[in-house]
């Protein structure tokens, strides 16, 4: 694990479900970004400190057409829910940047949330990435900066051009409250992303795994 902002700390699937390593981090909330839900996490001690109301779990895979924008909103809101009062509170990434500086342990900061993938690498620093810019209003070179000072993360290209439309619809990819009616950034990201899909010959997100894995 590792702690991006105070209360906000970035991990792999294996964080996800070590019951000593979520309380040592004061790991209270948890994302999940994987192709499938990992058995482990309906153990009774994993979910003893982690209900279930307290996890979001968003089926993906790293691909190049996979669509994280259409649920951003939705995690970056769960996060923001789930945050403790402190990470709710903070108004500027320069002042949790000289927090963290200033050498407090993690263990030390109770009620964090992980997000997480499977390696830690693309998907999870990609929609902490989102988080970052929606949250204190910064551009997606920025954020990508300060999580790559913190953590060796390398979003895909796919997720790339994602978080720079993003930036481009203002933290908001639909143009109703219906969400239906995708801003043009976005729509021009969906056609492209259909044609992809056809010329791979396929329908959406595939492949993805069952829906648990033991």
């Amino acid at each position: 694990m590792r702690e991006i902002i105070p209360g906000l700390v970035l991990g792999n699937v294996e964080s996800s479900h070590k019951y000593d390593m979520l309380r040592e981090n004061g790991i209270n909330a948890i994302v999940s970004l994987t192709d499938a839900r990992w058995a482990w996490w309906r153990g009774p001690t994993r979910r003893a400190s982690i209900p279930e109301h307290r996890h979001k779990w968003v089926q993906c895979v790293d691909s190049s057409t996979q669509d994280l924008l259409v649920y951003m909103s939705d995690i970056c809101d769960f996060i923001e829910q789930m945050a403790s009062p402190a990470l709710q509170a903070s108004s500027t990434l320069q002042g949790e940047q000289e927090h963290v500086l200033g050498g407090e342990s993690l263990n030390a900061r109770p009620g964090a949330v992980l997000v997480h993938c499977d390696m830690g690498i693309s998907r999870s620093p990609t929609v902490i990435i989102a988080y970052l810019m929606r949250k204190y209003g910064i551009d997606r070179e920025d954020a990508l900066s300060f999580v790559q000072s913190k953590q060796k993360v390398k979003p895909s290209a796919n997720f790339t051009r994602q978080l720079q439309i993003w930036e481009q619809v203002g933290y908001q990819v639909w143009d109703n409250e219906e969400r239906t009616i995708p801003k043009a950034p976005y729509q021009a990201f969906l056609e492209d992303r259909a044609a992809l899909l056809k010329e791979k010959g396929l329908t959406g997100n595939e492949p993805l795994a069952p829906l648990t894995l033991v």
